[in-house]
């Protein structure tokens, strides 16, 4: 499934996918891509990759961040490219999700 769009009041939340394999693809691997809100370029995220904000999880099906005090990283799109240890082809999210900060 494609990650849905995270609002927070509180400063944490998170993005997540859900995923479904056939055959043996062996172990997913995640990793966790952002875009500034007027950006066009993705930057795979690290924890501390973003000032205002910190990142968990970017290796996994959640992303998790805390920390988000404000509205500086309004609109900025999130996306997920996983991998098999298998070798399968690379999926990327064809969906972005949008972070807001706010009720």
């Amino acid at each position: 499934s494609q990650p849905a769009n995270s609002t927070s009041s509180s400063g944490a939340g998170t993005f997540a996918v859900s995923t479904s394999t056939t055959g043996t693809p062996g172990a997913l691997v995640y990793k966790w891509q952002r875009q500034t809100a007027n950006g066009t370029r993705w930057k795979d995220i690290t924890a501390s990759l973003d000032t205002g904000i910190t990142y968990a999880d970017f290796t996994t099906a959640t992303l998790a961040y805390s920390g988000l005090g404000g509205a500086t990283l309004d609109g900025y799109k999130y996306r997920v490219k996983i991998t098999s240890a298998g070798g399968t082809e690379e999926v990327i999210s064809n969906g972005s999700a949008a972070l807001t900060f706010g009720s």
